[in-house]
């Protein structure tokens, strides 16, 4: 009865889920990677040395309860030493998975990736980013996860533009020539490969986006407009240099500012930033860098302040120097005392105004002939 109990206890023991792996603080825990990958397809992910022996390294899928991946070939998910396999992959493969490696010196190492499985009908969702430029000829790169895979398989390339295929194309790059908004589109690099006798496939997307082709124009200072600027000793000022180089020509477009013919960008007490802007729907290219001048010292009356502006083709300049702004101190002082002599004439003119007036009467009585009195 007792060995009854007993082997019952050890069958309830090893059919348990495994408790994950002890990550305590000495084992190395390496940074997780992520994939979006595309249901009924196939993933080959390997760590640093996928050569390790079966016996050094446990993978296993992390969750409420933990799912021991198998070494057993049979299986749609299996590793061999650090390399994990996806056959088929489906919804419900998506996770996280991590390894849990021991290395020849006795020390735990983490290895952790990321799941995600989308359906066929999301593959803008899946892509690995956008190519967009203006180049006249577009290359279309198979994204890396794929071309490695088909290396390691010694698999087969094709080519999708959206669901359709494009026949002739089998390398791991495709060019586009004379590219235009008719080419815009998803493509699909496709790698199908055999693994123990039977086919399998994996894919990576790019999405194609053509932008305008650009239009260089010889360099223009759109400010600073004047050769000086008015600036008060001791307060900050802000200096703009404004650039124009085309249409959709922000290639090489850059504006910058020099002090005496030294760039700005080290010197204490003066701060430089920039920014390129393509306005729409012109398209016009601006570049704007902006000097800051924490405290106009004596000295910045003296220097030359130069724009610099460049293109794809040309370049230009221009110079400005500070101006120290009049006080107003002067002015106001004039017209105080303008003001106070015209309140004391007025003043004046008011308390002697009955003495003004008889003296001034003859002059103002009518004309009383040769015998009368004039002024």
């Amino acid at each position: 009865m007792k060995l009854s109990w007993l082997l019952l206890s050890l069958i309830v023991l090893m059919s348990a889920p495994r408790a994950k792996p002890a990550s305590d603080s000495s084992c190395i825990h390496n940074d997780e990677e992520f994939f979006k990958l595309i249901e009924g397809e196939s993933f080959y992910f390997e760590i640093e040395d996928p050569n390790l022996p079966d016996e050094n390294i446990t993978w296993y899928k992390d969750g409420p309860e933990i799912q021991n991946i198998t070494t057993e070939e049979t299986h749609r998910i299996h590793y061999h030493g650090g390399a994990l396999l996806f056959l088929n992959i489906s919804a419900i493969d998506s996770g996280n998975y991590a390894a849990r490696e021991m290395t020849p010196s006795d020390k735990c190492v983490y290895h952790h990736v990321k799941i995600e499985v989308y359906s066929k009908n999301s593959r803008e969702k899946v892509t690995y980013g956008s190519i967009k430029n203006s180049d006249q000829n577009k290359l279309i790169e198979c994204p890396d996860p794929v071309d490695y895979i088909c290396m390691k398989f010694n698999g087969n390339f094709t080519w999708l533009k959206g669901n359709n295929l494009l026949p002739g194309h089998h390398e791991n790059k495709l060019w586009i020539e004379n590219a235009g908004k008719k080419d815009e589109d998803i493509y699909t690099c496709v790698c199908t490969w055999i693994h123990n006798h039977k086919m399998y496939k994996t894919s990576g997307s790019r999405k194609l986006i053509v932008l305008d082709r650009p239009v260089y124009r010889d360099v223009e200072i759109i400010s600073p407009t004047s050769k000086e600027q008015l600036a008060n000793k001791g307060i900050s000022i802000k200096l703009n240099c404004t650039v124009y180089c085309g249409i959709n020509a922000q290639r090489e477009c850059k504006a910058s500012w020099y002090i005496n013919n030294e760039q700005v960008n080290q010197m204490d007490g003066y701060s430089e930033t920039t920014k390129l802007e393509i306005k729409y729907p012109s398209n016009n290219t601006f570049y704007t860098a902006i000097l800051t001048i924490k405290q106009v010292s004596a000295e910045d009356f003296k220097h030359k302040f130069m724009c610099k502006g460049s293109g794809f083709y040309s370049a230009n300049n221009t110079t400005v120097t500070l101006k120290q702004r009049e006080s107003c101190i002067p002015l106001i002082i004039t017209g105080i005392c303008v003001f106070f002599i015209g309140v004391s004439a007025a003043a004046v003119v008011k308390y002697f105004a009955i003495d003004l007036a008889l003296l001034f009467r003859p002059c103002l009585s009518p004309s009383r002939g040769n015998n009368g009195t004039t002024c």
